[in-house]
């Protein structure tokens, strides 16, 4: 049995305006997607631990022989923004798990003298600086040093030390990588995600509602 006419314009008024977050939230997904593929664009992205550590396991993105530690920037609730607004400088702020002694550690620092890179690809800075607080509030400086290049950190979309390791990306994955002074070897070595959109995920719970309720409507 076919639809009524009042039934056929509420069907169609319930298209329209799902269909509407829908399209939105497709573009939002798209810009994200975009950022991860081959591209690095100014905002806010989460740091995952690089499964090419030299030293792994346990997996890590930061790596301070001084020290004698490996910090996960994403195991036990550690979580660390790099945070940058397409300026010259950018920040790494938030929290690391020692996978030495099972703590959590807070984490301040600051990229300076970026030059950003043609196409998008991402940039590379000259300087950093900032500090490394552990439970008992002691603190650790923490300055950049500059490799062969000039470079003292560097985030490009070129999938560095990605080509063992597919299943956590490809050619075009945005990776940090960053030295600090002091003994050993002392770098960041991280993948880049970007943190999506806060509206992205209520617009596709809205999507998800409008299509149930479309599908009650048409019936069995």
């Amino acid at each position: 049995m076919g639809l009524s006419i009042g039934s056929q314009r509420s069907h169609q008024g319930a298209l329209f305006w799902c269909g509407l977050p829908g399209l939105i939230f497709l573009g939002l997904f798209g810009s994200v997607s975009a950022a991860q593929a081959g591209s690095f664009l100014p905002g806010q992205y989460f740091l995952l631990d690089h499964p090419d550590g030299a030293i792994s396991p346990p997996p890590y993105g930061l790596r301070m022989d001084s020290l004698g530690y490996t910090f996960s920037v994403e195991l036990n609730g550690a979580e660390v923004v790099l945070d940058w607004s397409g300026g010259t400088t950018a920040t790494l702020t938030g929290t690391l798990w020692n996978n030495q002694t099972s703590e959590l550690w807070s984490v301040d620092y600051e990229v300076t003298g970026i030059v950003t890179a043609p196409a998008n690809l991402g940039f590379t800075a000259t300087g950093g600086n900032g500090s490394l607080i552990d439970p008992s509030l002691s603190v650790t400086s923490l300055v950049g040093k500059q490799d062969g290049s000039g470079s003292a950190f560097t985030l490009l979309a070129d999938g560095h030390r990605l080509g063992g390791h597919p299943s956590s990306g490809g050619p075009d994955t945005p990776v940090a990588r960053g030295w600090i002074q002091g003994s050993g070897t002392n770098d960041w070595l991280a993948i880049v995600t970007p943190i999506p959109e806060p509206g992205t995920g209520l617009l596709f719970g809205l999507g998800l509602i409008c299509l149930g309720g479309i599908r009650r409507r048409r019936g069995p």
